[in-house]
């Protein structure tokens, strides 16, 4: 085992992922399946990093696992960080090519398996696109990752809360996102999403990116922060002065909508039916139809949102899953990452905030509620 920046790296996880694979491929009658999404090289490494750019769906490496054999292919300026910082110890082969021939990764592949038996989780190296159905690969959770998920819980939290307790009136929105970012980046976490609002922004908006608009009475804060792979999620809400009663009781409302989506989110369920519980619950809010203007989350783990709860979304529930939900009513939003338990649910970004405590059912549950300075 190699521990890095906080990361305990098994070469029994990964093995154990390899015989995963193994059996989806024996299950789908094929020879290999190429990964070269930032998101799966970093699940099948144990959260090996394999970007340059976030920008990117693809890393700079790739995995390729056949019946017997599993390689890391990548480019030759690449491969010294690659082994050295990412894969060591893990019991893969290693091939270069020459970065100025992409297309050389086609030919590697080709002396390793039958095309014609292999698929690519993007389609590429000249193979043809895996069904979606391999990502389910990725989404229950061993031990390892769901401890690696509660040190990034604690820390994104911590990053957020931090820079959402700094920021000042008359700050902008762009000064608090810069408190986020670098928060996450001194912890080692990517913020892919970093939202900021302030007063009529928030009402205005799903989704704000931060401008240079200047904090007044009311923010909102939001932060999707990836490490080793894994995403977590969370909002938090600031109000500079007592919030008046309007902003209050909606974000009691959206409070009790996000506990009701929590309660409901057990092994077995589907994506809908938690829906269909938040639904009537903004109905008996006196909200209703908030829920058509945003998307409310969903299942979460080696993307932002591995699958997102609809209206006619299946996708059942499993335990040792990753659940992000974000209801939000005009003005407000509640939103944190949890971990289904067969017990309950697991909040993974709780951290020092206001809370409250909600009742649906006979379920209790601590929602955060508004930070008021």
């Amino acid at each position: 085992m190699r521990v890095d920046a906080g990361r305990s790296v098994s070469a029994g996880e990964v093995a154990a992922k390899l015989e995963r694979v193994r059996g989806w491929l024996e299950s789908s009658n094929l020879g290999a399946l190429l990964l070269s999404s930032q998101a799966n090289f970093a699940w099948i490494t144990a959260g090996g990093r394999s970007h340059v750019s976030i920008g990117e769906q693809a890393g700079v490496a790739s995995v390729l696992v056949t019946r017997d054999g599993a390689w890391v292919l990548t480019a030759n300026n690449e491969r010294r960080r690659i082994v050295d910082e990412e894969i060591d110890g893990l019991g893969f082969e290693v091939l270069e090519y020459p970065w100025h021939r992409p297309e050389a990764l086609e030919a590697t592949v080709a002396e390793l398996c039958d095309p014609g038996q292999a698929v690519s989780d993007l389609g590429v190296a000249g193979l043809t696109h895996a069904d979606d159905d391999y990502a389910e690969l990725r989404r229950v959770l061993r031990a390892e990752e769901q401890e690696r998920y509660r040190q990034l819980g604690r820390d994104a939290t911590e990053a957020l809360e931090t820079a959402a307790r700094e920021a000042r009136p008359g700050e902008t929105e762009l000064d608090v996102a810069a408190r986020v970012a670098a928060g996450c980046m001194r912890r080692d976490i990517v913020p892919l999403v970093n939202l900021v609002a302030s007063d009529e922004r928030i009402a205005r908006y799903r989704h704000p990116t931060p401008t240079s608009n200047p904090i007044g009475r009311t923010l909102l804060v939001a932060l999707t922060g990836r490490r080793h792979g894994l995403h977590a999620s969370l909002t938090r809400m600031v109000s500079f002065g007592e919030p008046h009663g309007e902003l209050r009781s909606r974000h009691d409302a959206v409070q009790r909508v996000d506990a009701a989506m929590v309660a409901s989110s057990a092994p077995g369920a589907s994506l809908r039916d938690v829906l269909r519980a938040a639904s009537d619950r903004y109905d008996t809010e006196g909200f209703p139809g908030e829920w058509e203007l945003h998307h409310q989350g969903g299942l979460t783990g080696y993307a932002g949102r591995e699958v997102f709860a609809t209206p006619t979304e299946e996708y059942r529930l499993r335990a040792d899953q990753a659940l992000a939900w974000n209801p939000s009513i005009t003005s407000v939003k509640s939103e944190d990452t949890v971990l289904i338990a067969a017990s309950g649910a697991e909040v993974l970004t709780a951290g020092d905030w206001p809370t409250s405590e909600v009742a649906i059912g006979s379920t209790q549950l601590r929602r955060p509620g508004i930070l008021v300075r």
